[in-house]
């Protein structure tokens, strides 16, 4: 007796990513034959641009609030009993007839898109594993497109009966029957039959039916002693990262001391930079001091009060501070004549003195000129976006992602304009430019005003915004951050894309908060690039290299396209048989 099964999985956005990387094969799954090929019955095929699950479902589901415990897709696996699909052995894990694949495929889509229709936003049959199975996602809407899965497949054990009994009706004509009706045994969630077979065989079973479940368990044995093995690993890596994290609270704290003694370094050197004594300097100057005030100096042009080191002129109303304000003053001097005439009169020491003093005063009262952006050139913004994607081969999808935030746009002379910021986002502190006018262009470089020393050109990709940051890739240039970020948009988890523009300064303390091995520095392949890379992890021992076959990676993604073209040229070129893998229905 064949009987047709159909379990659900509810699946929310912790959750979400994971199954999809399990159904794509994109992690390790130890019961799945990787020399056979999954199909992709519903939905587009993989390639550089098709987007990864989680954001097929957000697509979706739109703009609309979605509460956090919300279920935002059902899995459902749809699949029979093996003596349907090899009647004459069960018990023989992996095959199965072609014709009868082929009907159950065509039953399981019909009853799929005349339950759902377009929320089914994608359908995998598996063929690498024991028995073949159907994965497919439904993204829960009601009928005013709210995600509502309770108004779809509700909460009770009657619903999932029906549920059991429209997928029993559409298969039925292949001769699959439905378990039996209100029966006590609970449904069975998709994890849980995966797990199934990890249970002992009955013993009061035929014969064929004992072999299937031999094999299985066969199989399900050695998936638990890789599972064992990896559990091993898992724990010495624990051990060694609390090792780092032991380490690191010593560094930390190593650190702490050592910025302590800087500041205390500075705050005595800054103590000991005093101005030259103005009574001196004014002697100097000609004026003469009053016998009944001790303070005061005059001439016939000035009476002025020296308290410290600031002075007031009464007569001119005006005063300053220090030697070389004094004598710029008195004798109506620039700076540089004051400080020639302070050596020539009192010596070097005090010019030296003097001058310290000034700096000193001027870092103290005068505000630090602030960065400010190349002015925006809409008109250009064209020009740059054609370059990006053309010349650089960016997905527009990502360019104009990042110019609807701000940190791409085009300047009057049609650079590329990338802005860099501090990680928190709250100050520019400077821009890198590309030249994209012309032909050959190869302008590039950071604008008048930016601070190498602090912000970067950065973006966020993958997980939800509210995520925090799990992993961060390093690379020279904006460019680059953009190429590697469309080679890894398979990767759901939220990660960090900063370029250092070429300079190795990176964000020592938040890098060094990720966890092992998720900083990613993937500087360029040349002899530059591997010194930078050496550089950096010297002080991010939770780091590791990634460098690209290509001399960048703009290189490599330019690369990957047109091996992919080339592969798409040559399909194209093939029968039409052996074009169309796997069924239609």
């Amino acid at each position: 007796m064949a009987y047709g099964i159909c379990r659900i999985q509810k699946l929310k956005a912790g959750s979400l990513g994971g199954s999809g990387r399990h159904t794509n094969r994109e992690r390790y799954t130890p019961n799945a034959d990787p020399t056979k090929e999954n199909i992709r019955i519903i939905g587009e095929p993989d390639s550089i641009n098709t987007p990864n699950l989680e954001t097929i479902v957000r697509e979706k589901i739109g703009n609309q609030t979605i509460r956090k415990n919300a279920v935002m897709a059902v899995e459902f696996l749809l699949t029979a009993s093996p003596e349907y699909f090899r009647p004459d052995d069960p018990s023989r894990a992996g095959y199965y007839h072609q014709q009868r694949l082929k009907n159950f495929q065509k039953k399981a889509c019909e009853w799929l898109i005349n339950s759902y229709g377009d929320r089914i936003v994608r359908a995998e049959l598996h063929l690498d594993e024991s028995t073949p199975h159907i994965h497919a996602y439904m993204v829960p809407l009601d009928e005013k497109g709210k995600l509502n899965c309770r108004a779809l497949l509700g909460g009770s054990r009657h619903r999932l009966s029906e549920l059991q009994d429209s997928f029993a009706e559409a298969v039925a004509p292949l001769g699959l029957e439905r378990g039996i009706k209100g029966s006590l045994a609970k449904h069975t969630r998709i994890q849980q039959y995966y797990s199934a077979i990890n249970k002992a065989p009955e013993i009061n079973l035929d014969t064929e039916t004992m072999k299937q479940q031999v094999a299985d368990r066969q199989r399900a044995l050695k998936k638990s002693a890789v599972m064992e093995k990896t559990a091993a690993h898992l724990a010495q890596e624990n051990q060694q990262l609390q090792l780092q994290l032991s380490q690191a609270l010593a560094e930390v704290n190593k650190q702490k001391q050592s910025a302590a003694n800087w500041q205390q370094k500075y705050q005595d050197l800054a103590n000991t930079v005093r101005d030259f004594p103005l009574a001196e300097v004014a002697y100097q100057l000609g004026l003469e001091p009053d016998p009944k005030d001790k303070h005061k100096w005059h001439n016939t042009e000035h009476i002025i009060n020296i308290t410290g080191s600031k002075f007031y002129d009464w007569k001119a109303l005006k005063g300053g501070g220090g030697a070389i304000d004094l004598v710029m003053h008195v004798n109506q001097y620039d700076f540089k004549q004051a400080v020639t005439w302070l050596n020539d009169r009192l010596g070097e020491g005090a010019m030296l003195e003097a001058t310290r003093y000034y700096a000193k005063d001027v870092v103290l009262t005068q505000p630090v000129p602030q960065f400010t952006p190349p002015i925006v050139d809409a008109e250009k913004w064209q020009q740059v976006r054609n370059y990006l994607r053309t010349e650089r081969k960016l997905p527009s999808s990502l360019v104009d992602a990042l110019h609807e935030q701000g940190l791409i746009y085009a300047d009057n002379k049609q650079n590329a304009v990338f802005l860099r910021r501090s990680l928190d986002g709250q100050t520019i502190t400077g821009a890198f430019l590309r030249g994209t006018a012309g032909t050959d262009n190869t302008f590039k470089g950071l604008a008048r005003g930016s601070k190498r020393s602090d912000g970067w050109f950065y973006f966020l990709r993958g997980g939800q915004s509210s995520d925090p940051v799990q992993r961060a890739v390093l690379v020279e240039s904006a460019i680059d951050a953009m190429s590697i970020a469309v080679l890894e948009r398979t990767d759901s988890r939220r990660t960090l894309y900063l370029s250092t523009d070429g300079a190795g300064h990176v964000p020592v303390d938040f890098l060094r908060a990720l966890p092992a091995k998720s900083v990613i520095v993937a500087y360029d392949h040349d002899e530059a690039g591997l010194e930078l890379a050496q550089k950096v992890m010297s002080v991010l021992p939770n780091s590791v290299a990634k460098v690209p076959n290509a001399k960048d990676w703009n290189e490599e993604l330019k690369n990957y396209l047109n091996f992919e073209q080339q592969q798409q040229q040559r399909r194209q070129q093939q029968p039409r048989k052996q074009q169309h893998r796997g069924f239609s229905l």
